[in-house]
Order: C-alpha cells, then sequence, then structure tokens
C-alpha cells in the first residue's frame, strides 16, 4: 500500500496532473493557477481536445469513415457537457471557415492514430480520484487503459503534439493516483505522440510512486502557505513561459521569450 504523506492543514484543495506538472515548471505559475490565472483558451487547446473525443469515440465505439468524420466532429463539439461548444465563439471558430481548417487539422490527427493498434483496449477517458485526507484530492484522467498480455492495466496518454519532455512526471502522478484508488499500481504508463508516433513512458514502482507522493505534498505545504499568506513563489523560465497567463511583468519570462525569439 502506498501512504501519502500528511500535509500542513489549510483549505481543500484538488490537486491535478496539470497542477503538479506546472508546479514542477514554474512554482509562481502553478500559484497563479489556484488565484484563477489560467492561461487562455487557444485554437491549437480547442483542436488537442476535439481529437481527443474523436481517439475515445474510435476506442469505444469503432473507426469513423472519412466521410462521416466532420458530422461526428460537430456532434462531438455539440455535447451535452457544453466543454467544447462554449468555446466557439470566444476563439471566433463558430464561422464555418474558421471552423474547418480545425476539423482539417483534426481529421489528419485521427489519420495518424487509427495506424496504432488497439489490441487490449479496455476503457477510455477514465477519470481518476483518490482522498488522501487533510482536505486533499488528486485527480486524473486517463485517456485509455490498456490491458498487457497478462492482463494487468496500461495507462495511455495520447499527445496531439511533439512535445513529450514533461511526460514522466505527468505519468508518474496518473501512476499515483491509480495506485491509491486501486491498490495497485499500472503495469506500464506511456505517452503516445499522435503527431510523430513517438513513445515515452515509465514501469511505475512502489518506490517511485511514494516519491512522487511525496513532491505531491511537499507541494501542497507549498502552495497552501503562499495560498495563506499572500506571498510570491518562485518564478523559473523556460519553453512553458510562451502560455503563462502571468507573462506580462515577469522578468524571468521575458527573458525567457527572448532566448526562444518568441
Amino acid at each position: 500500500m502506498i501512504q501519502f504523506p500528511e500535509t500542513a492543514p489549510g483549505e481543500s484543495l484538488a490537486v491535478s496532473a496539470t497542477l503538479f506538472v506546472t508546479y514542477r515548471a514554474c512554482p509562481q505559475q502553478a500559484l497563479g493557477r489556484l488565484r484563477g490565472a489560467y492561461p487562455a483558451d487557444s485554437v491549437a487547446s480547442f483542436r488537442g481536445s476535439l481529437a481527443h473525443r474523436i481517439f475515445a469515440r474510435h476506442l469505444v465505439s469503432g473507426p469513423i469513415s472519412d466521410g462521416d468524420l466532420p458530422q461526428v466532429c460537430r456532434e462531438e463539439i455539440g455535447a451535452p457537457d457544453g466543454h467544447l461548444n462554449m468555446k466557439l465563439g470566444p476563439l471566433e471558430l463558430n464561422r464555418p471557415s474558421r471552423l474547418a481548417p480545425v476539423l482539417a487539422e483534426v481529421g489528419d490527427l485521427y489519420a495518424r492514430f487509427k495506424r496504432f493498434p488497439a489490441d487490449g483496449f479496455r476503457s477510455a477517458e477514465v477519470n481518476l480520484e483518490a482522498d488522501v485526507g487533510g482536505g486533499v484530492t488528486l485527480r486524473g484522467r486517463v485517456d485509455a487503459v490498456f490491458e498487457n498480455d497478462s492482463g494487468e492495466p496500461g495507462i495511455i496518454d495520447w499527445k496531439t503534439g511533439s512535445w513529450l519532455d514533461d511526460a514522466e512526471p505527468q505519468l508518474a502522478f496518473y501512476s499515483l493516483v491509480w495506485g491509491l484508488e486501486h491498490g495497485v499500481l499500472p503495469a506500464s504508463a506511456e505517452a503516445v505522440s499522435v503527431q510523430t508516433g513517438e513513445r515515452t513512458g515509465i514501469k511505475p514502482t512502489a518506490d517511485q510512486a511514494r516519491q512522487t507522493a511525496r513532491e505531491v505534498a511537499e507541494m501542497v505545504d507549498t502552495l497552501r502557505a503562499a495560498f495563506a499568506t499572500g506571498d510570491d513563489l518562485e518564478r523559473r523560465a523556460g519553453p512553458h513561459c510562451r502560455w503563462c497567463p502571468l507573462l506580462e511583468g515577469c522578468s524571468e519570462g521575458a527573458a525567457a521569450m527572448q532566448i526562444l525569439g518568441t
């Protein structure tokens, strides 16, 4: 059994893989999320979210023909949760001329996705949640779960871009939450770039899960303390700065953007 460390008292906190990965990249950016500063929606994030829905539908219901794909995309956009539909207006995608190129890009990603084998598929878009006490809840959403030849579950995270550099801590977080919820770690955890076919992954171990639990607990303590006092945290510059809602007024981020030529 994995024992999650005790955390300092504070407000209830839901910790996601995104918050954990963001904190590792830049503690101040993670704190900004708790204070309500989120990256702005973008056409790229909309495209990625829609592509993930199409991937899940393929795995659950079977292949989608080229002729049916545009209509299936529109059905997913109009899904009852309204997640994508409410973004059409702000992103100016409610005009056919603007939406059509996005659907074409999703179609290209789906054509690549169909080449991946679906052997051992168990479920798609699996929500994970573990209440670890002290007002802390760990949450994740796994794109897909496959079984290996021994019937053991493995986690898959689809990436619509080619960036896999922050995949390992994200996979370690998912594996931890899976282990806390199910009482056993997944046999594997992989991130797969649909765009390039590149894969990276981990074989989760108890030692790794305990280390991730310690890192998450330390993050919770640091964020709670800063959130309570109003203090800021360390700012770390890097490629992630281009999407940071705190970029304006951040000298570290501005320097990173100069170096990256953005």
